[in-house]
């Protein structure tokens, strides 16, 4: 995957004789780039950002475990305090620590060490580090010479989209760690393409693969461009589709709290909610310091008011969470909306400061906890980082 600078590019793509682009590809890829844009306004600017944040990156794990083969069950991941996504030992995804973690792309690109310590399969077999190693699995001694021919494969330039799904798929072909590369090429393509935007944890690119079947397997060429650019332009779409949700749900929550005489700590057991799949009256009482009684009150509260909904129907072990379904990639939203008239990223109830730390809310810069701009900086397309 050998990769070209300034003038060099312009040689090496004489010497290739790169052919124009399809207008169709062409289209694609203009349709990709302006969805990631749109998502990165999204998570920089909304009112919800928080909470969005933290349903993006557990999407993208879900998408990312879907196409290693496995069931992600609920108690595989976990969701502290101030939003963040953090893995358990239930969670067998290949290369999980990877997942909304920084590398620089000139790393992804000529550090072939970097890369495997990245990735998390720089341990030896017998540290016993890798509870899943097999006899059959490469050392990384073996890997990082496989990774090294990777990275010296040669490549013709193209803009970083179209670019991530080649060094995917070359990755793919190469097979450098011996199990889970799948799932590493992934996380490569994605961290070179998508991941230069904010709003990808690492599994943006996998989430709108999940839902355009396997033939992105076995695509080469063309084929592969066009599938790999819709993935991009459908998992951010479906980013941007959870957004306008949130957001929905907050414009309708807030003139309801707004209303209340004593609002109490209402506002932030429903932010709460909002960052979370489902919560329970263990998890808010933890969260909010109280007690399990008042944690209780507030859920009964919120249920009977219709903020919030219960999803077991018994007794105990009750579980909770807001009428908001999880949009489906590539699925087009009912009705067309209209432009609001008012600014959808302006001051609102959800980002005044109250002091609540479940899911932090300010206005003006961007709160990033989870795997945004601060781990994966924009790049102009083609650039490497020095």
């Amino acid at each position: 995957m050998q990769l070209f600078r300034h003038g060099e590019f312009w040689h090496k793509a004489a010497e290739m004789a790169v052919s124009p682009a399809p207008p169709d590809l062409l289209l694609a890829y203009a349709e990709a780039q302006a969805a990631l844009a749109r998502l990165a306004d999204r998570v920089t600017l909304s009112p919800v950002r928080g909470p969005l944040q933290t349903r993006i990156a557990l999407a993208e794990r879900q998408a990312l475990a879907a196409l290693d083969s496995l069931d992600l069950p609920e108690d595989a991941l976990t969701v502290d305090a101030r939003g963040r996504v953090a893995t358990t030992p239930y969670d067998l995804t290949h290369w999980k620590q990877a997942i909304g973690q920084p590398i620089a792309l000139t790393a992804l690109a000529h550090d072939p060490a970097a890369l495997l310590a990245w990735l998390g399969a720089d341990q030896p077999r017998s540290t016993g580090g890798d509870s899943l190693l097999t006899a059959a699995d490469r050392d990384p001694t073996e890997r990082l010479a496989a990774i090294t021919r990777w990275q010296k494969a040669p490549l013709p330039p193209t803009p970083p989209l179209l670019q991530a799904a080649r060094m995917a798929d070359l990755w793919r072909q190469h097979a450098p760690l011996g199990r889970g590369d799948r799932v590493a090429s992934l996380l490569i393509g994605d961290r070179w393409g998508a991941g230069r935007w904010p709003g990808s944890s690492g599994g943006l690119t996998a989430l709108g693969l999940r839902h355009a079947g396997g033939l992105w397997k076995i695509a080469r060429g063309g084929d592969l461009d066009r599938l790999w650019l819709d993935a991009v332009r459908v998992g951010a779409d479906a980013h941007l589709e959870t957004e306008t949700r949130l957001r929905a749900y907050a414009g309708r929550v807030a003139p309801h709290l707004a209303s209340r005489r004593r609002l109490g700590r209402l506002k932030e057991v429903i932010l709460f909610a909002m960052a979370r799949p489902a919560i329970s009256s263990a998890q808010v009482a933890q969260a909010l310091k109280l007690t399990s009684a008042g944690a209780i009150k507030l859920l009964s509260i919120a249920v009977s008011e219709g903020l919030l909904l219960e999803r077991t129907g018994q007794a105990s072990y009750r579980s909770y969470a807001i009428p908001v379904s999880q949009p489906v990639p590539g699925r087009p939203a009912p009705g067309r909306r209209r432009r609001p008239a008012a600014d959808p990223f302006a001051a609102d109830f959800w980002t005044e400061e109250d002091g609540f730390s479940g899911v932090e809310q300010r206005s003006g810069a961007a709160v990033l906890d989870v795997a945004t701009a601060d781990h994966f900086p924009s790049m102009r397309p083609g650039e490497l980082e020095p």
